[in-house]
């Protein structure tokens, strides 16, 4: 069963902007990985002495099995940003568009 999903990321603990734009790519590379590289915005900001990165999807998309790869994803997004900037943090807001009405 598929469920329509958006979401939100905020990843924070970015010192300089290179490791934000690394991070930027490395985020990009999961959500082509995921095969939603079309569907997500990602973008840095400056903010309290360091760097965010922000992102989220453009419009809800249709995921299977969400209840097991939502887990999965949020994992997968800690990992990535890891990767290029080890001190960053992530958090996820996921909201469910067709349970909302």
């Amino acid at each position: 069963m598929s469920a329509n999903i958006a979401f939100t990321f905020r990843v924070t603990g970015i010192d300089d902007e290179a490791r934000a734009r690394a991070v930027v790519e490395e985020l990009r590379e999961l959500m082509r990985d995921e095969s939603i590289g079309g569907q997500v915005s990602i973008g840095i900001a400056a903010e309290r002495g360091g760097h965010v990165v922000t992102g989220g999807t453009d419009f809800p998309v249709s995921v299977s099995r969400a209840h097991l790869w939502c887990p999965e994803f949020e994992k997968s997004l800690a990992w990535y940003a890891k990767e290029a900037a080890p001190s960053a943090m992530c958090a996820v807001e996921w909201s469910y568009p067709d349970e909302e009405h």
